[in-house]
């Protein structure tokens, strides 16, 4: 295992030294990782599977999500929907439902037998969308600009939404017991409400205290960008001393902040981002050492065989159970047939699956556990690919169709 964490440090440092030529080249910095972690995997990870069902390993992927979560909230641009509030509010209160109904019906039909807690908890793992993997698709400036922000902006809601429901979920699935529902469920409910009262409190209150004290001139910049990466720990952490959920705690902390952060501030909409540096550089180390342990466990995958069945469901969440929602969500909408086609086939599987894929392996008994990772690496890796190479050639044929197409009375709503 030793050599394995060396050959991970190794390899972080070998894609910094490369890195713009990867972009060049057009190969996403996870991608690279990825390759590189499945060869580690391949030489140094025996024992892998041992080491990532422990409670330390637990409690490091969750921190590393809290922190991902809290800088998806603090980089929504134009107020809390991005300037793009229809269309969005569109995609979380129906899409996002939607798609995860579709992908638990679709479980259960293609796993029979299969608890309908699991099932919510594989539903949870799979449906998040996070570009995390595809980030060139929101600089593509073929794609319409209203689409990629709104893809962007639905992303970063996406995980935050979904953790509450993927904890009870996995809560109810652990006891595997009917009476366990019911505490599951007011579990959930008062985690979430704690969570809400701490990342507000502490995100809001943060937010002003920095905007006054930079305004007064007694923080320097380097203080600034510590105390704003310590905001998601802290919250954390304090989430969870009072049973709350820590995702949601920090998810809600990076909305408060960063209006917190602006109350006062009339002539800027945005961020600094020297003053994000810090955070968003110790989000994206984080994101790179989850996709090398996401190319480790790729090996511990690949022994198991070829699970067609497991494939056809990834297949489907990357299309039919994504694209399907998405067009009820938005039908009447302002945006056209093919753009709506365009934002549900835009839809990458990252980072949060990759984390909740893992909390589920940790949590679950051996035979579900198996199957969460199994479907987690089939999803992730399928998008990596169809994401990557495939579809964003179609989002801009269709972007670019729509934009030319008359409009039709469902468009003009």
């Amino acid at each position: 295992m030793h050599a394995l964490i060396v050959s991970g440090l190794a390899v972080i440092v070998v894609w910094s030294l490369f890195s713009r030529v990867l972009e060049r080249l057009r190969i996403a910095g996870p991608l690279a990782v990825i390759v590189l972690g499945a060869l580690s995997g391949l030489l140094f990870g025996e024992d892998l599977g041992e080491h990532l069902d422990t409670d330390v390993a637990e409690k490091v992927v969750e921190i590393v999500l809290a922190v991902l979560l809290f800088v998806d909230a603090t980089e929504v641009r134009r107020g809390f929907l991005g300037g793009e509030g229809r269309i969005v509010a569109r995609l979380l209160s129906i899409g996002l439902p939607g798609a995860l109904i579709l992908t638990s019906l679709a479980c259960m039909l293609l796993l029979p037998g299969t608890p309908w807690a699991v099932i919510l908890v594989l539903a949870c793992v799979i449906t998040p969308t996070d570009f995390a993997a595809s980030a060139g698709m929101l600089r593509d400036t073929r794609i319409p600009s209203r689409v990629r922000h709104s893809l962007n902006v639905e992303s970063g809601y996406n995980d935050g939404l979904v953790s509450p429901l993927f904890i009870f979920a996995l809560a109810v699935a652990e006891g595997q017991e009917a009476q366990r529902i019911g505490p599951a469920l007011e579990s959930a409910l008062w985690a979430s409400l704690i969570a809400v009262l701490v990342g507000a409190i502490v995100g809001g209150a943060t937010g002003v205290m920095m905007q006054v004290a930079h305004r007064k001139n007694w923080l320097t910049a380097q203080s600034l960008r510590i105390g704003i990466v310590m905001i998601p720990l802290l919250v954390y952490v304090l989430a969870i001393q009072f049973n709350g959920n820590g995702f949601v705690a920090a998810f809600v902390a990076g909305i408060a902040f960063r209006s917190g952060r602006l109350e006062h501030r009339r002539s800027d909409s945005s961020l600094d981002h020297a003053e994000m540096s810090a955070v968003d550089d110790l989000g994206f180390l984080s994101s790179l050492g989850v996709w090398f342990v996401f190319g480790a466990v790729i090996i511990l995958a690949a022994e198991t065989g070829v699970n067609w069945v497991l494939i056809a469901l990834g297949v489907l969440a990357l299309t039919v159970l994504r694209v399907v929602p998405v067009h009820a969500a938005l039908w009447g909408s302002a945006l056209r047939w093919g753009e709506r086609t365009a934002i549900g086939l835009a839809g990458p599987r990252g980072t949060a699956s990759v984390v909740f894929g893992l909390l589920a392996f940790n949590a679950l008994r051996e035979d579900y556990a198996n199957l969460a990772l199994y479907l987690t690496i089939v999803v992730v890796l399928g998008s990596v690919v169809f994401h990557g190479v495939i579809a964003p050639r179609m989002i801009v044929a269709l972007t670019h169709d729509a934009s030319a197409a008359p409009a039709t009375t469902a468009d003009k709503n």
